[in-house]
């Protein structure tokens, strides 16, 4: 790490919070490709939420992982370019379509279980070796700026 970067401060949590999910982001990248799957491993949430639900609409699905309906689209689109997933007309709503996976996306859930609990693992050693529960560190913080955002917080500093 650069001493420029050593220097930084808890200002800089953003730019810090971005460089870990990187990292984490290509070295699971790596254990689930070095297994032949394609699902990529930030969406693997979803197929497993699908695998739990059967089908749901990408308003249903946004709201069930806390992320936006446009971060929902672009995944769900990223899925079905790599037959992981399809969608059908959905018969409570002619406006709304309801995604599926398809076998391919059964097959990699089911590759993929085994996979994550290693991972978890592995996340629970991390936690030991850094002294603190981070799921529950940055859910926490993430919750503590939704109530009170940054703008909130700085307009009490004044």
């Amino acid at each position: 790490m650069s001493s420029y970067v050593e220097k930084l401060d808890s200002g800089f949590l953003a730019h810090f919070s971005r460089r870990l999910a990187e990292v984490i982001i290509e070295q699971g990248s790596e254990i689930v490709q070095a297994h032949g799957i394609t699902t990529p491993i930030t969406a693997i949430s979803t197929i497993f939420f699908l695998t739990d639900t059967g089908s749901v609409t990408v308003a249903e699905l946004a709201e069930a992982l806390g992320v936006t309906h446009q971060m929902t689209t672009q995944r769900v689109n990223s899925l079905e370019k790599l037959g992981l997933i399809y969608r059908k007309p959905n018969p409570q709503d002619k406006r709304a379509k309801t995604i599926h996976l398809t076998k391919l996306g059964m097959t990699e859930e089911k590759l993929l279980r085994p996979i994550m609990r290693d991972i978890n693992l592995i996340f629970d050693q991390l936690n030991k070796e850094v002294g603190c529960e981070l799921m529950s560190k940055i859910r926490q913080a993430e919750l503590a700026l939704v109530e009170k955002s940054l703008v909130k917080r700085l307009n009490e500093l004044d």
